[in-house]
């Protein structure tokens, strides 16, 4: 079963290599092939939180490129695993991290840089990293502060993802 998961992570990581379409996005997003774990549909979370192949129910990586019609598209900038856990995945919606960051609760929020296109998404609490709060600017082009929660590791937006493998 690791080796099946690392594989996933290799293909999805080969697949958005590849990939050449306008997501949306801030300046500073990360800009490497690091995938996004959709966990139940609909919590975004880091791989790390699938800590033993005995987590997993089920998994799936998207094969070909979604249009923009896909609910997910956004998420897919650089690979996305869709996995069913077994436990339980505490998570923090995007209105609740709004809220506490004193913005409306139906501001735009951005996970490593890319817009979450839907309000549905809610966001693994074990998988935040850091929380930036962005202020409109030339560069950003935003016409709201935003914030953009970062599940990657500052080591990971440097240099990539790891693939570690699952005992």
């Amino acid at each position: 079963m690791k080796t099946i998961f690392a594989t996933f992570l290799v293909f999805i990581l080969h697949l958005t290599s590849n990939a050449q379409d306008s997501f949306k996005k801030l300046p500073q997003a990360a800009n490497i092939s690091c995938p996004i774990l959709l966990v139940d549909e609909h919590i975004i979370a880091h791989t790390n939180v699938i800590t033993s192949k005995e987590d997993i129910e089920d998994i799936a990586v998207i094969k070909e490129k979604p249009s923009r019609k896909a609910h997910f598209y956004n998420l897919t900038a650089n690979g996305i695993l869709f996995a069913k856990l077994k436990k339980k995945i505490p998570s923090k919606t995007q209105a609740e991290l709004n809220t506490f960051f004193n913005l409306k609760e139906n501001n735009p929020v951005y996970v490593n840089g890319y817009l979450l296109e839907q309000d549905t998404y809610t966001i693994a609490t074990e998988s935040i990293a850091t929380i930036d709060l962005i202020a409109p600017n030339e560069e950003t082009d935003l016409d709201q502060k935003v914030i953009n929660v970062w599940i990657l590791s500052q080591e990971e937006r440097k240099n990539g993802c790891s693939l570690q493998q699952m005992e």
